[in-house]
Formats: structure tokens, C-alpha cells, sequence
């Protein structure tokens, strides 16, 4: 159940909390059912946490809830997050030292890494980069380019992901309207900022790997397969995450699709 006063938009901190994503699935935790409620009181805001299991590893829920509070503050006229992660093995540390601005490293000085997450955090955006741009690669192939095409695309190619009709992408000198490639094209280009592969104003490669580096045609068809079967072990689990969620708060009400 969400709740809201005037001061601060309810729609204004779930758009926000919308931008947050389970690092390991790269799935928003609004759609994936993470996110129990909000109560909104003046410019203060509580967020509750659900997660599937009890046991769901403590720097992956860190990671979660300092995002949430991060995101939220800022929306205009929050000035207070208090973020609760319910159910968990370790609720009481993870609430009390992500409201309090703490960081992993000192609420959990044993199982830390000693960048603050910094390594684990790294680590799934370059899986998420890999994903959405095998997706986007994949997509591309399937409207007729062929590898060399795809592969000699720059950024500056890509001319516009905000039409609704499609994405605009100069291929070989033509401009082209791809329908549905924007939402991929965006999405991928998220998460290549992520990793740090900041757009620049010279000719840079729209496919490379996570450092960067072009990928030749040749080397194409295998290095998308090593990335479909990432992105197949990310959607399952991301599947078996709402599973077990759903079953653990029943969410359904005891009814099953049939």
C-alpha cells in the first residue's frame, strides 16, 4: 500500500525507485516486486524492502537499499529517507546502517571487500552491459545487417532513441527506422555509461567489449553466444527471484494461473 502527503509526489519516488535495479538481475526492484510499500510524511519518506528469500546475500540487499535511498533523496523536496528491508537475516543491520548513511564496509567489516562494494558492484554492470547489448546486436542482425555492418557502427550512428516508431540508425551512408529497437537502444546505452564508456566526440565504436575494444566480424557470432548465455542465466534467475517472491508473500492469494 502506498501512501503520500502534498509536500512530495508519490509518483515522483516511485519513478524514482524505478531506476533501482537488483544488481545481479538488472531488473528494476518495483517490477520485480522488491519494493513493499512507501509512506510518504512531509519531506520524509519511508521505503520497505521485501526480498524472495531470507537469505538473499547481505551485499546485494546493501547494494539495493543504498540505492533506493540515494535515488530517492533525490526527488525535489525529500530531505529524509529511512529505508527498511523486511524479513531479512540481517534487517536490523542493513536498515539501520543504510538510513543512517553508513557504508557496507563499515556495517559489515568482515564481509567487506574493502572498496565498499566497489569491485562487486563493477562487476554486475559489466554483466548488465553485456546483456542489453547482446540484445540490441541480436535485434540489429534480425532487421538485415550483417556483421561487418554491425560492427563498423559508431555511436554517432545512432541518431535518435526517443521515437516511439523506432530507432533511427544510420547504416552505410542511409538512415533507417528500425520499430522497437529504441527501448533496447536506450537501455544498452545506460549501462554502457555505467562501465564508464562515456560517449566522446570522436568516431567510437557502438559494439565493443566492456574495456572498449572492437570487435571484429569474425569474432561476432561467438562473442554474442558467450553474451546470449549470460543473458539466459540472468533472466532465469530473474524468474525464479519472482517465484520465490510471490510465493513467499503470497501475492497471488493461494491462486495460481492455470
Amino acid at each position: 500500500m502506498i501512501e503520500a502527503a502534498d509536500v512530495v509526489s508519490q509518483q515522483a519516488v516511485l519513478a524514482a525507485l524505478r531506476t533501482v535495479s537488483d544488481p545481479e538481475l538488472d531488473e528494476s526492484l518495483v517490477e520485480l516486486g522488491f519494493l513493499d510499500s512507501v509512506h510518504i510524511d512531509a519531506g520524509c519518506v519511508d521505503v520497505v524492502l521485501r526480498l524472495p528469500t531470507f537469505w538473499c546475500a547481505p551485499n546485494f540487499a546493501y547494494l539495493m537499499a543504498h540505492d533506493a535511498r540515494q535515488q530517492t533523496l533525490q526527488v525535489p523536496g525529500v530531505h529524509q529517507v529511512r529505508v527498511v528491508l523486511k524479513d531479512h537475516m540481517y534487517s536490523d543491520e542493513i536498515s539501520t546502517g543504510v538510513s543512517a548513511n553508513q557504508s557496507f564496509d563499515e556495517v559489515f567489516p568482515g564481509q567487506a571487500d574493502g572498496e565498499d562494494l566497489g569491485q562487486l558492484r563493477a562487476l554486475f554492470h559489466g554483466k548488465a552491459f553485456g546483456m542489453r547489448q547482446e540484445q540490441l546486436a541480436r535485434f540489429l542482425l534480425e532487421c538485415g545487417l550483417t556483421a561487418d555492418e554491425l560492427v563498423s557502427l559508431h555511436l554517432e550512428d545512432v541518431l535518435d532513441t526517443s521515437n516511439q516508431s523506432g530507432l533511427r540508425l544510420r547504416v552505410g551512408g542511409q538512415v533507417r527506422l528500425l520499430r522497437g529497437g529504441a527501448p533496447l537502444a536506450r537501455a544498452y546505452l545506460e549501462r554502457r555509461s555505467r562501465v564508464g564508456l562515456v560517449d566522446s566526440p570522436g568516431r567510437a565504436r557502438l559494439i565493443t567489449d566492456v574495456l572498449g575494444s572492437a570487435i571484429a566480424a569474425n569474432d561476432l557470432s561467438e562473442y554474442l553466444q558467450r553474451g546470449r548465455r549470460q543473458r539466459v542465466s540472468m533472466t532465469f534467475n530473474a524468474q525464479m527471484c519472482k517465484g520465490l517472491l510471490e510465493t513467499r508473500y503470497d501475492l497471488h492469494g493461494g491462486q495460481r494461473d492455470t
